[in-house]
């Protein structure tokens, strides 16, 4: 009969782990370059909390700005971003004191988040101030 040949058992110290050092390095090189390195551009939004007033005449009240399913309306016209940055610069806001430099932006239906952002930075980059219509 032949002879079996006896399975060597291997200990715990014996394990082969110099693999695991190059598996983590090469994972390391891979995330490293997947990784997009593009800079984010934002801006700072302090937004106060307010209710809205009922002894405000029309007279005194801010400007507001309705943004529905992508459509931008300032006083009944609707336009387009640059559209809007113009007539905001005509607005000359930061002349303006107090309530005078107050924007309201007022969202109904579906808004996209771009058009969002893009009407909430040119009212801040022109100097005036956000105010938000909240929905109940």
């Amino acid at each position: 009969m032949a002879k079996r040949k006896a399975k060597q058992r291997t200990n715990a110290e014996d394990l082969p782990i110099t693999s695991f050092s190059d598996i983590a390095f090469l994972l390391n090189i891979y995330f490293i370059l997947v990784t997009s390195l593009q800079q984010l551009h934002g801006f700072m939004a302090n937004i106060p909390a307010a209710d809205k007033t009922q002894g405000q005449t029309t007279s005194e009240q801010a400007p507001t700005v309705q943004l529905h399913s992508g459509i931008i309306t300032m006083n009944e016209q609707n336009m387009t971003v640059e559209e809007f940055r113009l007539k905001l610069a005509s607005m000359n806001l930061p002349t303006r004191q107090g309530d005078g430099r107050v924007v309201v932006i007022e969202a109904t239906g579906m808004v996209p988040y771009q058009q969002y952002f893009e009407v909430m930075s040119a009212i801040t980059k022109a100097g005036g101030i956000v105010g938000i219509v909240k929905e109940d």
